[in-house]
């Protein structure tokens, strides 16, 4: 398990023809690896800092006795993974229900909401961020461009004002 101490990264799983998918993105404080420590198995995904990053790991044996001897870490992690379902099934409504444009324009609203700010720095390539939200970067960047237009946001370089 790796808690992401300070910076940012992403976590992404290799197809056998080499593509890329962008599975999650992480933020400091946040945890990746949580399935490991309950039942060991072969890694199938891939983790790689986005920005300078400092992490923290423990290993399987460590953390169950840990588990074993601290009812807020059980509780902590519980709620962990329960904030992870959440996500994981915002995400799934958003890309059966939603067309490219709105699905664009709520992830950048939940960035606007994690940074409290209206005015933000998208956290990835635009590419990338395409690849997240199941579109191709040619529908994001049209889209972006028409959210731009529409007065929804400004754009200026990699920061983003939120209207």
């Amino acid at each position: 398990m790796l808690i992401l101490d300070e910076g940012t990264a992403k976590v992404y799983a290799l197809a056998d023809n080499g593509k890329e998918k962008i599975i999650d993105l992480l933020h400091t404080g946040d945890v990746v690896g949580q399935r490991w420590l309950f039942a060991p198995h072969e890694n199938q995904g891939y983790i790689q800092a986005t920005s300078d990053a400092w992490v923290c790991s423990i290993q399987y044996a460590d953390f169950q006795q840990l588990l074993g001897e601290s009812a807020n870490l059980s509780l902590a992690m519980i709620n962990n993974f329960g904030n992870q379902l959440i996500e994981v099934e915002k995400n799934q409504m958003r890309r059966d229900l939603l067309d490219a444009k709105d699905r664009l324009m709520a992830y950048l609203r939940d960035v606007a909401v994690e940074s409290g700010q209206v005015v933000f720095e998208l956290p990835l390539k635009k590419k990338e961020l395409a690849n997240i939200l199941g579109i191709t970067p040619e529908t994001f960047s049209r889209q972006f461009k028409q959210l731009a237009l529409e007065g929804k946001i400004i754009v200026n370089n990699r920061q983003i004002t939120m209207c």
